[in-house]
């Protein structure tokens, strides 16, 4: 068996980023920028008004400033403040010329047509141009994933398209004679196929776009002539089960006569043992143990690796040390284990709780999951309030 540490790395090797495509800020949301964008102009392009109130000459000690003009946002500032001399302004409005400071409204008052501060002090309230950002400054860099931020600076730098990664085409396959639909009825021996909607939901989180999903029986004829009729309409081709050594664990023959590359077939992981990682060209697949724990585990350890690398971005491997809030029912093994958990706040501090894992097949243990647990191969029980090494799934 290889470790994770040698698992990931290479995932890493052998997957590539797609080919950029264009899209408009609208379809950007949670894509990998794949350009470096640089500020066009400068940013604000002109010293503006923070406040409500009144431009002046900073200098300017009069005591009261006759009102000479009016200046909203987006109107040009066609007057020039003379000494004594004030413009009614408001947020965001251009600085007329011979004004450099704002007046908050709040510290004057209004005498008929003149201004009269009542308080005044150093702070200018203009933003002055180019004090965001500089013409030619790199603003954003390939590689960063856009949000609501990235996409509204790239609005204001008039950028309308973008080039980013597009979502990574993912076709899967839920494998076992006993697994039916959800709203079936369960005959006996048969199970309802939740990996299914776990792998969707994931896939979707990971920026993927599923394109084919479907059950199969444990027949290798048949999900061979699934498999190979979809040529190359997908990037990462996803198995459900069939990854351990039982008569009907046909994953690793099949990735073989499809003509993938087997690079590991085993980590010393729990859970999650027999995952299989394989790649054909640009192509990768993974054969991921069937148990719903271990399909978690591996799909967030393993697999979000490889939607990273298609996409050229960032690896999100965000572990950090949060102190555990309770004892649970851990058995030391030989084998690097990732345990279900739930970071939450309590009493204003971040803190880590595990969550029941009765078996590998226990969905109800994984009810507000949120981390996992990472502990060490061999490693003596945790302690209440000590610090715990945690895999971030998401923000609590």
């Amino acid at each position: 068996m290889i470790s994770l540490a040698q698992a990931r790395a290479l995932i890493a090797e052998n997957i590539s980023p797609l080919s950029a495509v264009a899209a408009p800020l609208g379809g950007a949301c949670g894509g990998v920028l794949r350009q470096d964008v640089w500020a066009k102009d400068d940013l604000p392009g002109f010293d503006r008004a923070a406040m409500d109130g009144y431009a002046i000459a900073s200098d300017d000690a009069s005591e009261k400033f006759r009102m000479v003009a009016e200046i909203q946002p987006g109107a040009a500032a066609k007057c020039k403040i003379g000494h004594g001399e004030c413009a009614r302004i408001f947020t965001g409005a251009l600085i007329p010329a011979g004004a450099s400071q704002v007046l908050m409204q709040e510290d004057v008052r209004i005498e008929g047509e003149f201004m009269v501060p009542v308080e005044r002090s150093r702070v200018t309230h203009v933003r002055h141009r180019g004090e965001d950002a500089r013409k030619g400054d790199l603003l954003l860099k390939s590689g960063m994933r856009l949000g609501a931020g990235e996409l509204a600076l790239l609005a204001s730098l008039g950028v309308t398209r973008v080039k980013t990664s597009p979502p990574v085409r993912v076709a899967h396959f839920a494998t076992g004679n006993e697994l039916m639909a959800p709203e079936k009825k369960l005959a006996p021996g048969q199970i309802r196929d939740s990996n299914s909607t776990l792998v969707a939901t994931l896939v979707r989180q990971f920026g993927g776009e599923m394109v084919k999903q479907a059950r199969v029986a444990d027949d290798f004829d048949l999900l061979l002539e699934k498999t190979r009729a979809l040529k190359r309409s997908f990037d990462l081709l996803l198995i459900s089960g069939g990854a351990s050594v039982g008569d009907y664990d046909f994953g690793k023959k099949l990735l073989a006569a499809l003509g993938f590359k087997i690079h590991f077939s085993t980590i010393n992981l729990r859970p999650g043992k027999p995952l299989v990682f394989a790649s054909r060209g640009k192509q990768a697949a993974f054969v991921v143990p069937g148990n719903p724990v271990s399909h978690l585990v591996t799909l967030h350890v393993a697999v979000r690796l490889a939607f990273e690398q298609f996409s050229g971005g960032k690896t999100s491997w965000t572990l950090v040390k949060i102190r555990l809030a309770e004892p649970f029912d851990f058995q030391p093994g030989t084998r690097e284990t990732f345990w279900p958990a739930r970071m939450e706040i309590q009493n204003g501090e971040l803190v880590a709780r595990a969550l029941r894992w009765q078996s590998s097949g226990d969905v109800t243990g994984l009810i507000g999951i949120n981390a996992l647990l990472q502990l060490a191969a061999n490693l003596a029980e945790p302690r209440v309030g000590e610090d715990i090494s945690v895999l971030m799934l998401e923000v609590p």
